[in-house]
């Protein structure tokens, strides 16, 4: 009996100390548990005044993505641009303009003369307009087919020079636009036509004609209170000379300047309202 307690102490020794082992607990059976891996932060993102070195290549694929999701997701109107608002109103404002004014179409005289004209517009596109023009004598320039037809073949005894022009009429304005010059400055203008009556003055026994006359114009804006403007003017007149009554057709072609009273103006803004 006691040689068999005896062997049981000798198997129970510990194989490195030789004695018992009393402090360490025997192993658990138990598997560990699986452990689970951390989670990836995402990389920070890169600012390129911190860094030193170009980030284009980092932020290129990014923000080409940002801008198609964006272009996507647009509506029809949103990628339609907007037309900018006019920079020049012409609404319950005067406009004076004293021009220069010459004949184009005389074989006879080239007349220059002295014009201004005064209008008030209803809105941008109509105006009322009264108008003349006048030709100081030393204006007017003799051309080579009057003395040829007259000193050479007789054929004009009488010669009738123009002393002035006066009219009413209305303007309107259909076409607003601009111009855009060596990709720099940009030009704003509108088109207008002309339509009114009045009376031609000339050195002929019957010195006023009733006259009726249609025409184009161009304005150029220059200031809120300033513009460019041109007109071209068909007079059509009947004429007695030499006891021949004649249908005489006179184009007038004048340049100056025009002043706008007020000398502001203010835009006004107005909701879109929907009919029920």
């Amino acid at each position: 009996m006691n040689a068999l307690v005896f062997s049981l102490m000798l198997a129970a020794q510990d194989d490195n100390g030789g004695g018992f082992n009393f402090d360490n607990p025997p192993p658990d059976a138990t598997p560990p548990a699986e452990t689970t891996p951390p989670a990836e932060t995402p990389p920070a993102e890169v600012n390129p005044d911190e860094v030193g070195g170009d980030t284009s290549g980092t932020l290129q694929g990014t923000e080409g993505e940002s801008k198609l999701d964006e272009g996507i997701n647009l509506t029809l109107k949103d990628r339609i641009k907007a037309v900018s608002r006019k920079v020049f109103l012409k609404e319950g404002r005067f406009e004076l303009q004293p021009a220069v004014a010459v004949t184009t179409n005389d074989p006879f005289f080239r007349t220059w003369s002295l014009a201004g004209r005064a209008s008030y517009h209803l809105n941008d596109a109509f105006s009322f307009e009264l108008g003349g023009a006048y030709v100081p004598p030393f204006f007017v320039e003799k051309l080579q087919p009057l003395d040829q037809l007259r000193e050479q073949q007789r054929l004009i005894n009488a010669d009738a020079t123009l002393i002035g022009v006066a009219d009413a009429g209305v303007t309107f304005s259909p076409i607003y636009g601009k111009l855009a010059i060596l990709s720099d400055a940009i030009i704003h203008f509108d088109a207008f036509a002309i339509a009114g009556a009045g009376a031609v003055f000339d050195t002929n026994v019957d010195f006023a004609h009733p006259t009726m006359d249609v025409g184009a114009g161009l304005r150029v804006f220059l200031l809120r209170w300033l513009v460019v403007r041109t007109d071209l003017r068909d007079y059509v007149y009947p004429q007695d000379r030499a006891s021949i009554s004649t249908l005489q057709n006179l184009l007038v072609f004048s340049a100056g300047v025009g002043f706008y009273f007020p000398f502001d103006f203010e835009y006004r803004y107005e909701a879109a309202r929907v009919k029920s």
